[in-house]
């Protein structure tokens, strides 16, 4: 980042190629998927990194404060698209997520599959932070301290935040379960 700041455009590249994917996933899990979205997000993360590489101190792990700047990114955008969404007068309904219609379903034959599927649905519908926490403690395997700080919140908080979601989460998919066990019944 010393370097960035000096305007060495090689060290950028090369910081840009190390964290892209990690920047890109989050914002991914923050938008629930979208990666039209996560892509936009995380390409202005780098452009303000470029723009003022001073704003990292080097007090913080870099990996920690570039997720801290992602995850603030991602949630301004959401609540900017929600906005928008909300001043506009069409009457657009909310999407579906891909590959839950017949037509856009490909041929699930396992029970695996399935599961993934009804997992990944579930788990895009929580809200924003509590995605971020799941992804970033489980899928990037921060220690909750790390992650805590990714999210710009105490320790305590990201504990509640995980516990929060691991509880919709199970709940969500012991519905989604006992629907499909009655509908297999009748």
């Amino acid at each position: 980042m010393v370097r960035v700041a000096e305007g060495d455009e090689t060290a950028f590249e090369i910081l840009m190629r190390r964290h892209e994917d990690n920047v890109f996933r989050l914002a991914v899990r923050v938008f629930g998927g979208d990666a039209d979205e996560a892509r936009d997000v995380a390409q202005d993360v780098f452009i303000r990194l470029w723009e003022n590489p001073r704003a990292w101190k080097p007090t913080a792990l870099f990996s920690t404060w570039l997720y801290r700047v992602t995850m603030n990114r991602a949630l301004n955008r959401l609540r900017m698209k929600h906005v928008k969404s909300f001043f506009s007068l069409s009457d657009v309904k909310e999407e579906e997520l891909p590959g839950t219609t017949a037509a856009d379903a490909p041929d699930r034959k396992s029970m695996e599959d399935e599961e993934k599927i009804r997992f990944e649905r579930e788990f895009n519908r929580l809200p924003p932070r509590q995605r971020a926490a799941l992804h970033l403690r489980y899928r990037e395997e921060l220690p909750v301290e790390d992650a805590a700080a990714a999210l710009g919140v105490s320790v305590k908080s990201m504990e509640s935040l995980l516990y929060r979601a691991k509880q919709t989460l199970r709940a969500r998919l012991q519905q989604v379960n006992e629907k499909r066990s009655s509908n297999n019944e009748q």
